[in-house]
């Protein structure tokens, strides 16, 4: 069973129950307790549940937002082959002198390997993501700004005002969170004036965001679900195809 499958399970019997527990997911899923507790993990640092002893319970709704940005190296270990998935289909959309801006991130990381490309010019706001393009011979702009060593990004005003001189083609852009009410959503004051910009700024803006990342909402709105695509491995729910185009690549 996929991991994707598993923690679509988890969700459902947490909003059957209310709680589960990891031996009877483990039964239910035929998995061992360890691949349950990581699910459990990964959905904890998704907002989706709260981990307790044993198992799992549904997040008090007052204490659904996530202020604290993970690291890089704990955000690229998580939903690997989803990223990857949407990533491959991302750099399809890539034409020839297209002007396109790359935000910081694991999902757009990806991204940038996946680019074939190289008539196109980049504009991004990811170090790694720069010196990544400039080693594979593409056209590489980087933002100029405060660096963020967490996210790799830099980001602030001067790196916002920077964006303001740029028209891209298409802008491909990571979240934290997807909701109804708050839209897209980041922990990050600094990096969601950047990524609001770069919306603004964009002829078309493409969100990369694996499914875990739907109905999580972090600390601050950067954009509104209509005035993007949404890039997926699966959509959770009908809701968000009502209020935008929404591409799933894992069928």
């Amino acid at each position: 069973m996929l991991q994707q499958e598993r923690h679509t399970i988890i969700r459902e019997q947490l909003q059957r129950h209310g709680a589960v527990e990891v031996h009877e997911l483990a039964v239910l899923m035929q998995v061992s307790d360890s691949t349950v507790r990581r699910d459990i993990q990964d959905l904890a640092d998704a907002g989706v549940l709260k981990k307790v002893f044993g198992g799992a319970v549904l997040p008090d709704k007052s204490k659904r937002i996530i202020a604290r940005e993970q690291e890089m190296t704990e955000k690229a270990a998580i939903h690997v082959d989803e990223k990857r998935a949407i990533a491959t289909y991302a750099a399809t959309l890539v034409n020839d002198d297209d002007f396109v801006y790359i935000d910081a991130g694991t999902s757009t990381g990806l991204l940038v390997e996946c680019l074939e490309n190289d008539k196109a010019t980049y504009v991004t706001n990811g170090i790694r993501h720069a010196m990544r393009l400039a080693e594979r011979g593409f056209r590489v702009i980087i933002l100029s700004g405060r660096p963020k060593p967490t996210t790799e990004a830099v980001s602030g005003i001067v790196a916002a005002e920077n964006m303001k001189q740029y028209h891209f083609t298409k802008a491909f852009l990571g979240t934290n969170g997807i909701t109804e009410d708050a839209g897209l959503t980041t922990p990050d004051l600094d990096e969601a004036i950047v990524k609001t910009e770069a919306i603004r700024h964009a002829y078309i803006t493409y969100i990369l965001a694996d499914s875990s990342k739907f109905g999580v909402e972090t600390a601050v709105t950067f954009g509104q679900i209509k005035d993007c695509c949404l890039l997926t491995d699966r959509c959770p729910e009908e809701k968000y195809k009502a209020m935008t185009i929404v591409k799933e690549v894992i069928d």
